[in-house]
Parts: structure tokens; C-alpha cells; sequence
């Protein structure tokens, strides 16, 4: 037997449906548990218009339990009369028994009353209605609409319900709708019913296809249908279309059945910037673009309608009209921001704030210019300062144009065509890809000039916010700070920028005029950490060894992961490991011990061991002293895992020979300088053992 629901509501936004049919298998999944109703296989579907749920192999009743309550305690049970109390009457009748069913049993707090239940299971057809409800009224949307007088919460008005067992009506209402087994054509077919006779996957789907106006209810059907429409309309003029995957996932979304409508547009229209028309199609139109083989634009538009109708002429003449008022617009902002120029744009950042207690864009801009300009110092990057200084001195320009206030997605990228329309071709390939990496995977900027402005201008905002305590928590993070972060370290590490991370945000935080800034420092290191050890797993390192490296905030992050790779291979040997274990023993004893600030005297040393471990402290101290000042991140760690190493078998005979805790106090505490000293080399040196 299967069970089926669906929920006919009017047009749910395109990106609700897909959480919407996710909330729907989890519901149900919970209150089957819940309800203690085994099934073979639950599975959501749907569309803009109706949401589906169906339950195969459903049991018809739901399983029996014998259930153990603990109740109050045993000295409740009855009064000095031989009574049943009213605290253990009551537990009786609260679990359905009678009180002479109640048992004593022990627990570890004594003894107490218990009821011990044999809960017979319950028809499945009368428990439908209640998991229905519940999972309707369970869901949740990013907004809700109120409708009707119950005061339902819902992503919007609710019109039909379909409930069924088998081929019998799960009967039930919500927001005044009664459960019916109707469901509805697409909307501009008209409303005559359509009658669903049974619970079936395959029925009712087929049964929605064999409509008039075919409805295809399954997304990945629809999915197949949009790409196969879309790209035979591309073919038929002698091209393909540009596939947007996330246009193609709005589109199945908000159609019950794609079908494509092709058509063409005034070629005066391909001297905007491909960006902007392509931005134009996909946002305001929802249209697919048609390319060439080079990937070029060219003068034909891909409109998608809900459903096959036979005046697809007029249709494609409305959305030709639609798509020219569009482009038309955008022609007027373009030419205008041309005849103004980024000059003039950059001035107006005056007015616009950066983030409130920051200042303006345009001292953002300043600060990202300056910060950019050192970085090209430090680096040895003079022979393109000068290009650098142009692209980050107008990065932010665009965000005052009128193309980027109607297309935001397009900031960056209008910023480099002014520039190339302003004769700097490089440095407007670098303002293009000002904001990359636009995601935590995707591409970083070509160029080392696009790579330290991008670079500058995430830094600078990242230490600003910092600054005002803006930090992200948990879910919040308006100023997608996160991503900033992720797009800074990638730029770092795979550029291999002979910087560390700790200079740059030093130099960020110090063009700001705040006066205290360790707090922030502190508090943008410990977050920056979290997005390296991530990025560190992303490049296939083993979690936690890049937190073991004690100095990785001040070194250059290529330099970084070389010595992560050497701590993978290194830390396997037996040595390490058993130095590594003894470390830990070591922190713990001193962490035991009293404070004690003595200092280690060669001379208060007594058994061999202890000796021992002296001579490969001052071993280890001499082999990382005369380490040369320009040693190869590789050197530097490949000598600090020989020496941890080398400290196994003397801490080994030290914890076998040598007691730490004796009652000659001099002598105790000359033992805990030399643990201590061993501790500062394992620990504090270039890797801290003990974390690894």
C-alpha cells in the first residue's frame, strides 16, 4: 500500500520549491518514526505549484511497543490506610492502566513506581491525517504569507489538498482547504480538475503527462525537456546556447513544462559588453544567450514558456519586446557612464559609505591603493607598482556607476571595461577581477596585478571589520567576511607570495586610524587559522597539521604547506612518536607542578639520565640556533623533526630512572627547568608536537 499527498498552492518562488520538497522528505520521515510506521521508501516531487509526497510500501498499522515509565517514588504508592495515593492513582490513569498494574522495581536513587505498557499499534489510515497536517504545518520558508483565518504561515496560499491511502481519501483541512483527490492543470489551461485515483508514483505521473497540456511533475524530466527545448532552438540558427546551470535550475523550478521560444534582436545591441547583455538575459529575463564556437555572443535570444500553445508567434513577439525595452536601458546607462568616466566615479565614492563607523568608499579605495602599493614593495613586484596602483586606486569606481546600481552582480567587471575604454587594457583585466575568487573553489585572478589588488582590497576589509568588532557568528556574515577570508589565503598560497599572512593584516590594520588594534590582530588571526587549516584538507593535508606549526601566522603560506607536507611524512616514524607521546607527559607534569621560576643548573643535575636529557637539550638548542637565517621552510622543519625525534630515548630513560617530585626542593625544581626547557623545544619551537 502507498500512501500520497500534495499540496496545490499558488506560484511558489522558483528557490523555494527545491528546500520546500527537502523539508517534505524530512517530515515525513520524522513523524513515520514518530508514529512508529515502517515503510519501504519515502520520495518528494513537484513543482512551483504543487509539492508531492509519496510513501511506498507504507505498513498498515503502526507497530506495537512495550514501553517502561518510571513514575514517582516507591514510598508513593499507598498511604498508611493501604490507599493508592493520588500521586500514583494519577501516574495510572496519565499512562492508561489501572493502579493495580503499577510494579515496584529498584534504580540506583531507590526504589520507584513504574507502569509497564503494551502500546498496541493503530490503523495507519487513521493515523495519515495527523502526519499530513504536521508535515504541512511544519515546513518553513525564508518568507510567509498569511491569508485566511486560522493564521496559517505558509510560503504561499494554499488551494488544494490531495491526501490518499491506497485509492481511499486521507481526510483532513488546513487553512480552510479539505483534502480532496483533485489536483489542476497549469494555470493558463484553465481550472477543470483533475481526478487522481490512487497513490502511485508512475500513475500520477503519467496520468499529469497525458494531459492536454502535458504537466511534466517530475523536476528531473522537466530538467531534461528545458535543456533538450533550449538547445534545439540554438541549433536551428546555427549556434548553441550558454547553458547557465543556474539559470537552468531556476527555470525547472518555475515551469511545469519548458518549452523554448527563440528569437532575435537589433545587432546595434552586441556593442554593449557580452557581461552586460549575457547579465541582462539571465537576471531580468530569465533568457538563455545564444554563442559560437568562441564562445562570442550573437544577436538571438532563448525565452522559455510554461506550456505548448499554437500562437507561439505573438508569444515570441512579447518577450522580443520585453528583451529590447531591457537592452535599451542598458545601452542608455553604458553610454552615459562612458561620456562620465571612472574619474568621476571614483569622486563620488566620497558619498557613499563603506561600512558605518569605516568611513567612505573612497577612503577605502585610498587604503586598498596604499596597502596594494607595499605589497608590491615587499614582494619585489616594482616592475608592475605602477600598474597596480592605477587598478586598485579605481577598483571601487564602478560601485558609482549607473550600470553596476542596476546590475550589482556586475561590479568589477564594468570597472575594467571603463578602464580598457581608457586606454589601460591590463590594469582593466585586473579591475575585472577585483572580487575574485567569487566562491571558496572557484578562479583566482590571472594576473600577479589582479592577484595583489584583490588581495589588498580583501585585507582591508577584513581588518576594518575587525576593527568595529564585526565578526562573524554562527550563520551571520552580511559582509560575506568568510569568503574574503578563503579568497585572501587562496590568493596567498597558490600565487606562492613570498608574504605572510601576519605582515599583510599588520599593514591593513595600520592604515586605519584606530590606535588599539591587538584585540582585533588576535581575534582576524584565529579566524584566518580556521580558513587555512580548511583550505590545507581542500589541497588533501590531514587535518591538524597545519595547526601544529606555532609560527605559520608569520610565514609565507607556500611556505606553509611545504612544511605541512614534511610533517605528514616525518610524523610517522617511531621516534617522533614516542617523543610526541612523551611531550604530552612532560606538559602534563608541569602543568601539575608547582610555579617555579628556577633556572637549570648543570651542576644540581645527579643520575645519568637526567644528564642525558640535559646534553640533548643543549643538542637540540645548538641545531636549531645555528639554523642559517635564510634556511628553506623544508630545512627548518626537517630539523625540528630530527630533533623531537631525537628526544625519545632520553626522555624515555629519564621518565624510567629520574623521580620529578623529590623532597630536596632545589633539586625538584632544577627536574621541572629541564622538563620545561624540553617542553619550550617540542613545543614552542617550529612545530608543537604535542598537537599532532
Amino acid at each position: 500500500m502507498n500512501a500520497f499527498l500534495e499540496i496545490g498552492c499558488e506560484h511558489l518562488p522558483s528557490r523555494f520549491v527545491k528546500p520546500a520538497l527537502s523539508q517534505i522528505e524530512t517530515l515525513a520521515k520524522q513523524f513515520l518514526a514518530e508514529y512508529r510506521i515502517s515503510y519501504e521508501q519515502v520520495e518528494t516531487f513537484g513543482t512551483y505549484r504543487r509539492l508531492c509526497l509519496i510513501v511506498q510500501g507504507i505498513a498498515e498499522k503502526s507497530a506495537d511497543i512495550q514501553k517502561e515509565v518510571k513514575g514517582p517514588p516507591a514510598k508513593l504508592l499507598k498511604d498508611a490506610q493501604g490507599n493508592f495515593t493520588p500521586q500514583s492513582a494519577g501516574f495510572a490513569q496519565k499512562n492508561g492502566i489501572k493502579p493495580e498494574k503499577l510494579v515496584i522495581k529498584e534504580t540506583e536513587k531507590g526504589p520507584f513506581i513504574f507502569a509497564d505498557l503494551n502500546i498496541k499499534g493503530e490503523k495507519t489510515a487513521k493515523l495519515l491525517p495527523e502526519i499530513f497536517v504536521k508535515i504541512i504545518t511544519g515546513m518553513e520558508f525564508a518568507k510567509n504569507m498569511v491569508w485566511e483565518e486560522s493564521g496559517l504561515k505558509w510560503g504561499r496560499p494554499i488551494r488544494s489538498l490531495i491526501g490518499l491511502y491506497g485509492s481511499k481519501i486521507v481526510p483532513f483541512a488546513i487553512a480552510g482547504v479539505k483534502s480532496n483527490r483533485y489536483t489542476y492543470p497549469i494555470t493558463s489551461f484553465g481550472r477543470k480538475p483533475i481526478r487522481v485515483e490512487k497513490a502511485d508514483k508512475d500513475y500520477y505521473v503519467e496520468l499529469l503527462k497525458s494531459q492536454p497540456q502535458p504537466i511534466l511533475v517530475l523536476p528531473q524530466e522537466r530538467r531534461e525537456a528545458l535543456i533538450r527545448s533550449v538547445m534545439n532552438e540554438a541549433k536551428m540558427r546555427g549556434y548553441h546556447a550558454d547553458l547557465d546551470q543556474n539559470l537552468v535550475e531556476e527555470t525547472v523550478y518555475f515551469t511545469e513544462h519548458p518549452v523554448a521560444v527563440g528569437g532575435d534582436f537589433d545587432l546595434k545591441f552586441l556593442t554593449l559588453p557580452k557581461e552586460l547583455i549575457t547579465t541582462v538575459f539571465k537576471t531580468q529575463l530569465k533568457m538563455f544567450p545564444v554563442v559560437d564556437g568562441r564562445n562570442d555572443i550573437q544577436p538571438y535570444f532563448i525565452a522559455v514558456r510554461d506550456g505548448i500553445s499554437a500562437n507561439q508567434l505573438e508569444v515570441r513577439e512579447g518577450f522580443k519586446k520585453v528583451m529590447s525595452a531591457r537592452l535599451s536601458d542598458a545601452v542608455f546607462f553604458y553610454e552615459n557612464d562612458k561620456k562620465e568616466g571612472l574619474d568621476h566615479f571614483k569622486n563620488k565614492l566620497a558619498e557613499r559609505t563603506f561600512v558605518e563607523g569605516l568611513g567612505n568608499l573612497l577612503q577605502k579605495s585610498d587604503r586598498t591603493r596604499e596597502l596594494a602599493m607595499w605589497l608590491c614593495d615587499r614582494i619585489g613586484a616594482e616592475n608592475i607598482k605602477d600598474s597596480v596602483t592605477y587598478a586598485a586606486g579605481y577598483a571601487y569606481a564602478d560601485l558609482a556607476s549607473s550600470v553596476v546600481y542596476e546590475f550589482p552582480e556586475l561590479q568589477g567587471y564594468m570597472g575594467g571595461k571603463y578602464a580598457e575604454l581608457e586606454g589601460h587594457p591590463q590594469e582593466g583585466e585586473a579591475m575585472a577581477q577585483f572580487y575574485w575568487p567569487l566562491s571558496s573553489n572557484s578562479e583566482l585572478p590571472d594576473t600577479l596585478t589582479g592577484a595583489i589588488v584583490s588581495l589588498a582590497g580583501k585585507m582591508d576589509t577584513l581588518a576594518g571589520n575587525f576593527l568595529i568588532g564585526q565578526i562573524p557568528t554562527g550563520s551571520e556574515d552580511p559582509f560575506a567576511l568568510r569568503r574574503q577570508a578563503f579568497g585572501a589565503v587562496r590568493i596567498m598560497l597558490e600565487k606562492e607570495l613570498p608574504v605572510s599572512l601576519q605582515e599583510v593584516a599588520q599593514k591593513a590594520f595600520s592604515l586605519y586610524a584606530h590606535k588599539d588594534t591587538a584585540h582585533a590582530q588576535t581575534e582576524l588571526q584565529n579566524f584566518l587559522a580556521q580558513r587555512v587549516a580548511l583550505i590545507m584538507q581542500q589541497r588533501g593535508h590531514q587535518p591538524g597539521t597545519a595547526e601544529a606549526l606555532t609560527r605559520w601566522y608569520g610565514t609565507p603560506l607556500a611556505d606553509v604547506e611545504t612544511m605541512v607536507s614534511v610533517l605528514e611524512k616525518g610524523k610517522e616514524s617511531d621516534s617522533f612518536q614516542s617523543a610526541a607521546e612523551a611531550a604530552k607527559r612532560v606538559c602534563n607534569i608541569l602543568k601539575k607542578a608547582e610555579n617555579s621560576s628556577a633556572a637549570l643548573k648543570e651542576e644540581l643535575l645527579q643520575l645519568p639520565a637526567e644528564k642525558e636529557l640535559f646534553a640533548a637539550v643543549c643538542k637540540a638548542q645548538n641545531a636549531l640556533e645555528n639554523l642559517p637565517a635564510d634556511a628553506s621552510a623544508e630545512n627548518k622543519c626537517t630539523t625540528t623533526l630530527r630533533v623531537c625525534g631525537d628526544f625519545a630515548a632520553p626522555l624515555a630513560a629519564f621518565f624510567t630512572d629520574v623521580m620529578v617530585n623529590v623532597d630536596d626542593v632545589a633539586v625538584r625544581q632544577n627536574r621541572l627547568a629541564l622538563l620545561s626547557a624540553v617542553k619550550t623545544l617540542l613545543t614552542q619551537g617550529v612545530v608543537d608536537i604535542t598537537k599532532l
